[in-house]
């Protein structure tokens, strides 16, 4: 829950004003939840969307259910079946390198974890996407400050990864990932740049359960 409130504001901007669905591959835009964890988040949305029945929500995890802790392709909707980090931001640039080789229009949003880049394969991907100046891909970076084993600055500290991007060659902004008028602006000035981009946007792990203390939640069978 804690990894699925936090990027919530961010998946609602981009589903609900820049993702666009077609049928033509080329053109629509390709949205990649690389952090497949917070998958309740991705469902809701898709829910909000019309894409699957609000009645599944509540099946959750079940064995009955398609809608399992991390994401499939057979849901509609969703682009890549992810779970296993590090590795959606590659299918990311493949898409892109794709698109762009047939004069597509599509974009490519990746949201990625902050704990997610300890992956070595970020780091070549990264690399890789600057080299081909893949100016159609733009990664967004939930900065919740934890990973599995605890919070980041414990672990593995990544206060320096903003520099990193941007000295390998990505136009690198920073974001409120609660605020979604910040959020907005920001997706807009990074669309208009020429070069891939990466949104390091800071949110609260777990954000809104504080409200939820308390109260009396029944169980809706």
């Amino acid at each position: 829950m804690g990894s699925t409130l936090s990027c919530v504001e961010i998946l609602t901007v981009l589903l609900r004003k820049y993702v666009k669905i077609t049928s033509d591959p080329l053109s629509k835009d390709w949205l990649i939840l690389s952090k497949g964890h917070a998958a309740p988040a991705l469902y809701a949305l898709l829910a909000e969307n019309g894409l699957i029945p609000y009645e599944e929500l509540i099946k959750l995890q079940s064995l009955e259910s398609r809608l399992q802790g991390h994401p499939d392709v057979m849901i509609p909707g969703v682009d890549m079946s992810t779970g296993s980090l590090g590795q959606g931001l590659s299918f990311g640039i493949g898409v892109a390198i794709w698109i762009k080789s047939k004069g597509g229009s599509g974009r490519v949003y990746v949201v990625m974890g902050d704990g997610e880049l300890d992956e070595g394969q970020v780091w070549e991907a990264m690399t890789d996407a600057a080299r081909r100046n893949l100016d159609n891909l733009t990664v967004i970076i939930d900065c919740n400050g934890y990973q599995l084993d605890g919070r980041l600055s414990e672990v593995k500290p990544k206060h320096y990864m903003p520099l990193v991007w941007s000295v390998v060659g990505w136009e690198v902004f920073l974001c409120d990932g609660h605020n979604v008028p910040n959020i907005i602006s920001t997706l807009d000035e990074a669309i208009r740049v020429k070069a891939p981009t990466v949104i390091f946007a800071k949110t609260v792990r777990g954000r809104g359960l504080k409200q939820l203390e308390g109260t009396d939640l029944q169980r809706v069978e």
